[in-house]
Parts: structure tokens; sequence; C-alpha cells
């Protein structure tokens, strides 16, 4: 683990570059020696996430900003994107007007969805987290929650469907019964879209959204033959 200017970043494996942002995820915790086995996996959390600082204020795309300054500070120059849930549009907010973005893996995430109330919806998590002083600290030890909103008015004036629309290939993926996915756009409605602008996706029976991520060892070889190919490209 390493700091620059109050942003923590960790790096493990060799290969090409995989940015993995850590924002509502710890991805210490999870085995993604998928991964690691065949690319330099840089693990970031923007300001405000995590362990690293928590300035406060928050503006403007600063997240992506931040992460960038990481990948400059380690002469990372062309990467490829991979995250779940806030931390999978975080990976493809990198990739709006970034050609140093090569592919990107998303999942727990409708690209597609309409996102211009995210961040009233953080302000209403929050509200509620605040009543609950276990619920509370659980949120903080995880991000700053004024993070979280700025992080979500950011994604919100992107333009409809921005974070699908990326001048790199996507790849998505989903559990069958995730709750979080679909109460902001219908599974059927996103696989269509997804369809129709050439973004591959897979769907895992019977997962819901915190299903999928504790196993993601159903999908990571998938994604990561699949990353492989889009570096090679």
């Amino acid at each position: 683990m390493a700091q620059l200017d109050g942003i923590w970043w960790s790096e493990a494996g060799d290969g090409p570059a995989v940015v993995v942002p850590r924002l509502n995820v710890d991805w210490t915790e999870m085995n993604l020696s998928a991964l690691t086995d065949r690319f330099r996996m840089v693990i970031v959390a923007p300001q405000g996430f995590g362990p690293s600082a928590r300035p406060g204020s928050y503006r403007g795309p600063r997240f992506v900003a931040d992460i960038r300054r990481v990948l400059d500070h380690l002469e990372i120059g062309r990467y490829a994107t991979f995250g779940y849930s806030m931390s999978g549009a975080m990976a493809a907010r990198l990739a709006v007007g970034n050609p140093r973005v090569s592919a990107v893996a998303c999942g727990g995430f409708p690209l597609t969805a309409d996102l211009t109330d995210m961040a009233e919806r953080a302000r209403g998590r929050n509200a509620a987290a605040r009543q609950d002083p276990e619920a509370w600290a659980e949120l903080m030890a995880a991000y700053d929650p004024e993070a979280a909103v700025a992080f979500w008015d950011d994604v919100g004036r992107l333009p409809h469907a921005a974070l699908a629309e990326v001048d790199c290939p996507v790849r998505a993926w989903w559990g069958e019964r995730d709750a979080v996915l679909s109460s902001l756009l219908s599974p059927d409605e996103l696989g269509r879209d997804l369809a129709s602008r050439g973004v591959e996706y897979d769907v895992m029976p019977g997962l819901d959204h915190t299903g999928m991520l504790d196993r993601l060892d159903l999908v990571l070889p998938t994604i990561a033959s699949w990353l492989a190919d889009q570096s090679s490209r």
C-alpha cells in the first residue's frame, strides 16, 4: 500500500495495467488472483473513499483526477478498468473522454440507466444511515458520505448513457436477482440497451447484488480473458 498526496493505492501482478477503483468495495479482502496472475492490477481509492484522505469538499470530476494522478505517478499510459457496483460506475467514468482507457469491465451497475437523481438517492441513504449508529459507523468506515453525493452529482451531469457509449470495448455482468440494479433499470431493458450498443454482458443465475460480489470467482476468469484479448489489440 502507498499514498500520493492523500490518495491511497496499491498494486500487484505484472503485465498490462488494469485499474480497479476503490469506492464502496474493499478489494483488499477479495481474491483477485484471476487478474493479478495476468495483469498489473492497480487499486486506487480517490480522496473521500476507503483509507484515502477525506477533505470534506469534493467538486467536479475530482475523483477521476485523483486516479489519473496516481497513474501518472506510476507512469502508466494505457490501461483497462474493472469495478463492481459504484466502483463499476467509476471504472466506466474513467473512460469517458479518455483515450488512455482500452477497455471497461463493469459489474452490478446499469450503465444505461437515467442517473440524474443518483445524488439525491445518495443523500437519502446518508440521512437514513444517520438514524442508525451502527449503519452510520459502517458507512463512514467505507467512505465520506459527502464524497458519494459528489461522485453521483458528477455522474448525473453526464449525457444519458455516457458510461456505456465510451470509445473502447465494454463488458458488463450482474446477478439475475440484483434488486439494486433493477431499482435503477429493468434488467431486460438494460440487456436490450447493451446489445444495441454491441456491449457483451453476462447474467449470473440466482445471485443478488451482494451475492454476485461474493461470487466474483464465477466471472473473473472470463473477464480476465476478455481483458487480455482487448489489451492484445
